[in-house]
């Protein structure tokens, strides 16, 4: 039986697939020292000029974080101003004819002429689930070219160079993810070994800003994940280059949680919550495609760990399913609930569903189209409930981890404003649901607007890599329209 309960091919622009093409064998990713690279003096600018030698572009094995003067960008050169977040065009970008600070990326074999390369930091599938909004940004660039490399470590790490080959996305070993081969590291993760790769590094949230304690062996930290100054900080140096953040009210968050890296924050908004609103006029496009012919479609969210709905409640989406006959019903499980308990164990726990009507989401695709189809959603303590809300979406929360939630955060008050869902008499509680008091207040307070927010993170991508912007604008891409695909037949 295949690991993988879903067919590649089915990927929707969100996998960033190219369809029709096979997988790179693993022995042809990379290109032969002696053989793949041409003559200096044949298609590449002088050596000193452009390209160090390999020696000195290649920290040793034993002390990989480059020294902060010599491999990371200055402060007043690279990085966005603390003030207004956004990187000033005019002084931060070397003139495009002049001696440029990085390595032209073609070789003797390239056909398009890159310039720079641009690597996406891999942890879990959550990771990859938002590099697809941040690289959406860089689309139809042809200076640039993505690689991508797993970032071990993680508890939640299982298939992740499987969701890569399938999506055929170029991946490099971690030891290669050097600047011998990449000029920019983006990582939705804090975590990790990100000290080691030895070029500017972008992060930012994989889901909806940052506002949950960071987790323990134990339970939690008294700090924020991902602004913690246990996850920035690497023998007293801040490690991002740029830490990009999803609204203002995080800046203040970070000055308490780790002051040092302040300076290197930028407010970009969410690229995910961008394409969410970009996809409200394809709503009927997204309903068909489920197959909707005026039923009512009930979204179940969890996210993972022992507070989350499916913890909780895990029976939810099954009752649902046999209360209320004339709707439809989808359960959306967080990455990590896969990574950890297997495609087939939750093909186990919802067979009966299945069998009966309900739609499982797969944790690589269609999320956002489901979201964005859904009439009712209920959720608990993760993302998925903040997105919901600030589009409007009646909304219950089936289960809330306080004890998981940073006070003061937008998922914070979202606690405090939507009912709760009791386990009697669910169809008139899902007939009642209404969307959040003044959800556009919670959406601007929570989110930049769309173009805004693109505009904001495509500006500070290519201040990293010393390059202008393309000149036609930023605008949010619309998710692809989703169909739930059958479940394979259990063996």
């Amino acid at each position: 039986m295949s690991a993988a309960p879903f067919d590649p091919a089915e990927h929707d622009a969100d996998s960033l697939t190219a369809r029709g093409q096979s997988a790179p064998e693993t022995g042809d990713r990379r290109p032969e020292t002696g053989d793949r690279r041409p003559e200096t003096g044949d298609r590449r600018p002088e050596t000193g000029d452009r390209r160090p030698e390999t020696g000195d572009r290649r920290p040793e094995t034993g002390d990989r974080r480059p020294e902060t003067g010599d491999r990371r960008p200055e402060t007043g050169d690279r990085r966005p101003e603390t003030g207004d977040r956004r990187p000033e065009t005019g002084d931060r970008r070397p003139e495009t004819g002049g001696a440029a600070a990085m390595a032209e990326r073609a070789d003797r074999w390239s056909t398009i002429p890159v310039r720079r390369r641009v690597l996406g930091v891999v942890r879990t599938l959550t990771a990859l689930d938002r590099l697809h909004d941040v690289f959406a940004v860089l689309a139809d660039d042809f200076r640039l070219e993505t690689r991508f490399t797993v970032a071990a470590g993680s508890d939640f790490e299982a298939d992740l160079q499987r969701h890569l080959d399938a999506a055929h996305m170029r991946s490099l070993p971690w030891r290669d993810a050097t600047s011998e081969h990449v000029d920019l590291a983006i990582s939705p993760s804090s975590n990790g070994a990100l000290h080691e790769l030895g070029v500017p590094i972008l992060t930012l949230p994989h889901g909806a800003g940052y506002h949950k304690l960071r987790p323990t062996n134990s339970g939690t930290a008294n700090e924020i994940s991902g602004l913690s100054a246990t996850q920035l900080l690497h023998n007293g140096h801040v490690v991002p280059s740029v830490l990009a953040l999803s609204h203002q009210n995080q800046l203040d968050l970070l000055r308490h949680s780790c002051p040092e890296a302040a300076e290197r924050a930028a407010v970009v908004g969410d690229p995910c919550f961008a394409r969410l609103r970009a996809s409200l006029p394809m709503r009927d496009r997204y309903r068909a495609a489920f197959g909707l012919d005026g039923e009512r479609l009930v979204v179940v969210s969890s996210t993972w760990g022992g507070g989350s709905l499916f913890s909780e409640w895990p029976e939810l989406a099954s009752r649902l399913v046999d209360e209320l006959p004339d709707s439809r019903v989808a359960l959306v499980l967080h990455p990590n609930v896969w990574s950890k308990h297997s495609a087939w164990q939750i093909g186990q726990w919802t067979r009966r569903a299945r069998r009966s009507g309900l739609f499982v989401v797969p944790p690589d695709r269609g999320w956002r189209a489901t979201l964005v189809a859904a009439d009712t959603v209920l959720a608990d303590h993760g993302s998925l409930a903040l997105y919901a809300a600030a589009l409007g979406k009646p909304l219950l929360l089936g289960a809330f981890g306080e004890a998981e939630v940073a006070p003061g955060t937008p998922i914070a008050d979202l606690g405090t404003r939507v009912p709760r869902l009791r386990p009697t008499d669910l169809r008139s509680q899902v007939d009642s649901a209404r969307a959040v008091p003044n959800h556009e207040f919670l959406a601007a307070r929570s989110f930049l607007a769309p173009t805004e927010a693109v505009t904001r993170l495509r500006e500070a991508i290519y201040t990293q890599l010393s390059l202008p912007p393309p000149t036609f604008p930023a605008i949010p891409d619309p998710v692809a329209p989703f169909t739930p695909p059958p479940w394979p037949n259990p063996t």
